[in-house]
């Protein structure tokens, strides 16, 4: 691998992923990020890494707008409300023209269709873009995606809103192994079970070599099934609890600042975890 690995990271948050994947040489070449209080940290951290804003607007093309019936030259895009071109999307080919392609696709999808704390609506969340992800995947092609999200999604609509997005990538061409894994795996003071799914082109050589990739030379095994235990044997047998201890009132400091920085940080993945898959995805470069 001569050239410096490359991230797009979706859902970027206050860039957790990005930090990792940085500490293991990679190049963050874009962050997609809509919420103002965690683009601000992103500004001051990754001043020149663009920020593209909406997911669900990144990557899109003609034919995904609507073609006026009298006006074959006119494509009306349905999210901005106006002709797509001069509207706030950003095409494939502009992506790509100004950022190339990248090699891993990373994200924290939003959590809320999914999560038991939530009403669980899923599939029928506007806040679902697993779609727009999964769109995102099949336009810009990464040797590899990496996304983040609550063991609560496993069990979403008796499980077919997992099954789903797993069928999704495999179409694509993609071999997925997901696991659930603690910040206590990492050295963390709390549980904070997170799912980890990991997609990995099928065509990569290293992959073959894999302990749970097919059986004998019997061929790939289908995609689908439960990860390689990438970061077993590093859990804490002294977990203290599970959520974090972070104080969400702070003295002196104004509440709606100290909000926003505990928001963003309950929102953030732990990026201690992210580098060990991102050190293992460079291994298989």
């Amino acid at each position: 691998m001569n050239e410096q690995p490359t991230i797009l990271d979706l859902f970027t948050g206050i860039g957790g992923f990005s930090l990792a994947f940085a500490a293991e040489g990679f190049r963050v070449m874009a962050h997609a990020e809509t919420d103002p209080d965690a683009a601000l940290v992103l500004s001051g951290e990754w001043p020149h890494v663009p920020n593209l804003g909406d997911v669900t607007k990144l990557c899109r093309r003609a034919y995904d707008c609507e073609q006026l019936p009298d006006d074959d030259d006119y494509c009306f895009c349905p999210r901005c409300q106006e002709q797509f071109g001069e509207c706030a999307c950003i095409g494939t080919d502009a992506f790509t023209d100004t950022y190339g392609f990248p090699d891993v696709i990373t994200g924290g999808v939003p959590c809320q269709p999914a999560s038991h704390i939530g009403q669980r609506r899923g599939t029928a969340d506007e806040r679902w873009l697993w779609p727009d992800t999964l769109r995102i995947v099949g336009e810009l092609g990464p040797r590899f995606c990496l996304f983040e999200n609550p063991p609560a999604i496993l069990t979403l609509e008796s499980g077919r809103a997992w099954n789903g997005i797993v069928s999704s990538l495999s179409a694509l061409g993609y071999d997925c192994w997901w696991d659930i894994v603690p910040g206590a795996a990492v050295g963390a003071g709390h549980l904070r079970e997170r799912v980890f799914l990991l997609a990995t082109d099928h065509h990569c050589p290293r992959l073959e070599g894999h302990p749970r990739h097919g059986h004998g030379n019997q061929g790939p095994q289908p995609a689908g099934y439960a990860a390689a235990p990438l970061v077993r044997g590093l859990e804490r047998p002294d977990w203290l609890q599970t959520q974090s201890p972070v104080v969400p009132l702070v003295h002196g400091l104004p509440g709606g600042l100290v909000e926003a920085a505990v928001r963003c940080v309950g929102n953030a993945v732990v990026p201690q975890i992210v580098q060990v898959y991102a050190r293992a995805i460079k291994e298989m470069m």
